[in-house]
């Protein structure tokens, strides 16, 4: 259903963006043969809005084939590897866990519909202001005596500046879609390895009762407004006892053992904290080379508004020495002019877009859970290797110790992982689109 929407979506978008131009090419078309002055009125205004949509347009496409391109990177070059042997179990295998993981991925793609219509926004709301003042610099040195022409693009000016003041209007807290579905796909996933643990709210539990309080949270979280569901991230029961604290208190004598502990420890080693640090480690790679990008394009935007500068300082020497009656240089003044202009704004609005991805915040956050996994997942494989030891078929304090060790584990890593949610969301989190002054 959601593919069919974000299909029916970008087909109905297709529709307008090619309308729109074919309305432009038309209004050109037919002002080349009777100079109309609507059609000098409308002509400008309709050739912006052609290129904003097809801005739009270009985001979207150009957003699948990046996906596509840097999922077949991360199989055929990978920055950190994960193999996982034969017969490790995934979660869903487990009783009651195919619901919750069904969930998590329904909210996942919300997620990833509501970042890209987030990001395609912004992209919008940062190229909006430099755009409203090339038009009006074409203007005031191309058309400086007005006419239809110069109307149209004041017009054309309006447009954008309308545009931007009903994004701004619009727009509250334009990331709080992303950032709830994000929230809510994120409690999915750990509510699954906390059900596989048997740690938190299914401490104490049987399989069946595990796998109808698991039926029970999955209404729970997907009932939760934005409100409710910043209160399910804390990892505490409801008097303020940390789940961590309550397994410590009750200790290992009172837990339901499952036969199968072994399993489970290497699932939550592999597809858990395995996949989360391969996943970071890729992220990282990825994130680090757009900064590069957006930081070159800056700079690169920054420098190339100095040389215009340089230029039309020496362009204004040689117009005074030749006098202002001299038209061939009437273009090159016009081009010059608006560079110089248009070049600096274009550059902040590099800085808006790269302020709105903020590659280096996540980076840190990254690499610093990066960095805890690697411990949480070295404690695990001892304890694997310890329970390895284990004779077949013992029983007794010997595995209660080790599987107090494991579920201990699930919730020191699971802790770390909501906290690191948790900057994310800080960092994330907007009330209005990054706009260039």
């Amino acid at each position: 259903m959601l593919e069919e929407r974000r299909t029916s979506q970008s087909r109905q978008s297709l529709l307008v963006g090619v309308s729109l131009l074919l309305a432009a090419m038309a209004a050109l078309a037919v002002y080349s043969k009777t100079p109309a002055p609507w059609l000098q009125l409308t002509s400008p205004v309709v050739i912006t809005l052609s290129v904003l949509w097809w801005l739009r347009l270009l985001y979207f496409s150009q957003r699948k084939a990046s996906f596509e391109r840097r999922e077949r990177r991360r199989k055929q070059y990978p920055a950190a590897r994960l193999d996982i042997p034969a017969g490790v179990r995934k979660f869903e295998q487990y009783d009651g866990g195919q619901t919750l993981h069904e969930a998590q991925w329904t909210y996942i793609w919300r997620a990833v519909e509501a970042q890209g219509n987030y990001f395609a926004s912004g992209l919008l709301a940062a190229i909006l202001p430099p755009l409203a003042l090339f038009l009006l610099s074409s203007q005031l040195l191309a058309l400086p005596t007005g006419g239809s022409w110069a109307i149209g693009l004041i017009l054309s000016e309006i447009s954008c500046l309308v545009i931007l003041v009903f994004l701004a209007l619009t727009s509250r807290e334009p990331t709080a879609e992303w950032i709830e579905n994000r929230v809510r796909a994120e409690l999915f996933r750990r509510e699954q390895y906390l059900l596989l643990a048997g740690v938190g709210p299914y401490l104490f539990q049987n399989s069946s009762e595990a796998a109808e309080e698991a039926m029970r949270r999955r209404g729970q979280i997907e009932g939760a407004d934005a409100h409710a569901l910043v209160e399910l991230v804390p990892m505490q029961e409801r008097s303020g006892l940390t789940w961590l604290e309550a397994l410590h208190q009750r200790g290992s004598a009172k837990l339901v053992h499952s036969s199968d502990f072994v399993e489970r420890m290497e699932s939550y080693l592999y597809y858990r904290i395995g996949k989360q640090l391969v996943w970071f480690a890729n992220e990282i790679r990825d994130i680090q080379e757009n900064e590069q990008i957006w930081s070159r394009l800056l700079s690169g935007a920054l420098l190339a508004a100095i040389a215009i500068a340089a230029i039309h300082a020496f362009h204004l020497r040689g117009v005074d020495a030749a006098g202002e009656a001299d038209d061939r240089l009437a273009y090159w003044k016009i081009a010059i002019g608006t560079l110089a202009i248009v070049l600096p704004p274009l550059g902040t609005a590099c800085l808006s877009i790269r302020a709105m991805y903020d590659f280096r915040g996540r980076s840190r956050i990254y690499q610093h859970e990066k960095g805890l996994l690697h411990t949480h997942r070295g404690a695990l494989q001892a304890l694997i290797a310890e329970a390895m030891q284990l004779p077949v078929g013992s029983m007794g304090r010997d595995v209660d110790k080790i599987d107090f060790k494991f579920r201990a584990i699930v919730l020191r890593t699971e802790q770390s992982l909501s906290v690191e949610s948790a900057q994310w969301v800080l960092l994330m989190e907007r009330r209005e689109h990054e706009v260039s002054p």
